[in-house]
């Protein structure tokens, strides 16, 4: 796969396989989601120098957001010290999934799977949430970013574009593209490390996501009400910086 068959959010980079700018979508008001602005990857624990040079110098990032545990930079590392780039870590809480005593499903089991999921981990990790947004909501280009940048990722995506008047169609669709980041990370994954004998369920389904939105708008009556409620009252900031 390479970067011309990819949708046109790819960024390309060596070692970061699920790099997109979040901007482009149509927002309210006939207005849309500025580019350049906001980012999001998988893990950058393998961020060659180019990606390096690529993400602070050519992407102007400012402000990196880690929402792992701190124990997943043992296994997969973390974005480095890098001068002029401030490194946030807001853990977006939940119940570890391997704790949960069930598999990854298959076929159209993993659509509740995952929405049951999301839900739990929108009300858990709620202050991930406000604080990525705060920090995006300050102005300067932002990264954000968990393991496969599909599931952690995807709900701080999902609740930024809600925030910013995005349609819930169009945010499931944002959402799906991190299906194209993972087939990259496992083409390069056979290529370098072998393939494994049986093959992880990370997929990212539209239908996982707006279920899950619709589950937190009968929670709450709305995305944006689900994010005034975790303590974010810079709407009018974030819409200013984002939109155009």
């Amino acid at each position: 796969m390479t970067l011309e068959t990819l949708p046109q959010q790819f960024i390309d980079a060596e070692k970061v396989f699920n790099l997109r700018d979040v901007g482009g979508w149509d927002a309210a008001d006939g207005r849309k989601v500025r580019t350049g602005r906001v980012f999001r990857s998988d893990n950058l624990g393998m961020a060659s120098e180019d990606d390096l040079d690529l993400l602070v110098n050519r992407l102007g990032v400012r402000h990196v957001i880690d929402l792992r545990r701190a124990e997943e930079w043992e296994i997969a590392g973390r974005f480095p010290e890098i001068d002029g780039v401030e490194f946030h870590h807001f853990e977006l809480l939940h119940v570890k999934w391997e704790n949960i005593g069930r598999e990854y499903p298959a076929g159209a089991d993993v659509v509740p799977f995952l929405r049951q999921r999301y839900s739990g981990m929108y009300e858990a990790g709620y202050l991930a949430v406000r604080d990525s947004l705060d920090v995006i909501a300050a102005g300067e280009p932002v990264l954000f970013h968990c393991m496969a940048g599909k599931d952690r990722t995807g709900l701080v995506a999902a609740a930024l574009l809600s925030v910013l008047g995005v349609g819930e169609a169009d945010i499931a669709r944002e959402y799906e593209l991190s299906n194209f980041g993972i087939t990259r990370w496992r083409t390069w994954r056979d290529a370098n490390l072998g393939k494994p004998e049986t093959e992880s369920g990370l997929t990212t389904p539209a239908e996982a996501m707006l279920e899950t939105i619709a589950e937190m708008n009968a929670r709450f009556g709305s995305m944006r009400e689900y994010v005034a409620a975790t303590g974010f009252d810079r709407d009018d900031a974030l819409r200013s910086q984002l939109l155009e």
